[in-house]
């Protein structure tokens, strides 16, 4: 085996100094990995709860969505100001950074018209979304074409 594209100026390119090398961006990989495990898990934390919007439909019929976070799980709600469930759907949640927006992706997500009535979807959501004091701002249906339309909304955190 030719080595000699390792010799250097000071004489053959020493395996210690190979070693500290990769040790050096060893450390540097595990440190920025268990900051963005630690970053997702404080984000998670932040939505963590139940969050909830009042709404009016095209029609006029008022409704409530309620989206709970618990972990990496989530629950979503969609009833109506009686408290009667007309969809739900649960699945897996997880927090990302683009930039300086926040996202949060819904996957692994079953829906129906109640708990006990659910089937998967197979879609993912990509949500934008802010906190703020005892709320969660939620940018909706941006991330691809589909029958509802993107929106806004302003979840105020339940007790």
């Amino acid at each position: 085996m030719n080595l000699s594209y390792l010799r250097t100026a000071g004489g053959i390119f020493e395996n210690k100094t190979m070693t500290q090398t990769i040790l050096k961006y060893s450390i540097l990989l595990t440190l920025t990995t268990l900051l963005t495990l630690t970053t997702q898990a404080a984000d998670l934390d932040r939505l963590a709860g139940k969050w909830a919007v009042e709404k009016t439909n095209d029609d006029g019929q008022k409704f409530k969505q309620i989206i709970e976070i618990t972990g990496t799980k989530f629950k979503f709600w969609i009833q109506t100001p009686e408290g009667q469930t007309m969809i739900y759907a649960t699945g897996e949640a997880k927090t990302e950074k683009a930039g300086d927006l926040r996202i949060l992706k819904l996957t692994d997500i079953k829906a129906g018209e109640s708990e006990n009535n659910i089937a998967d979807i197979y879609d993912d959501r990509t949500i934008v979304y802010r906190t703020g004091y005892r709320t969660l701002t939620l940018a909706t249906n941006f991330e691809s074409y589909r029958d509802e339309e993107p929106s806004l909304d302003v979840y105020k955190k339940q007790s």
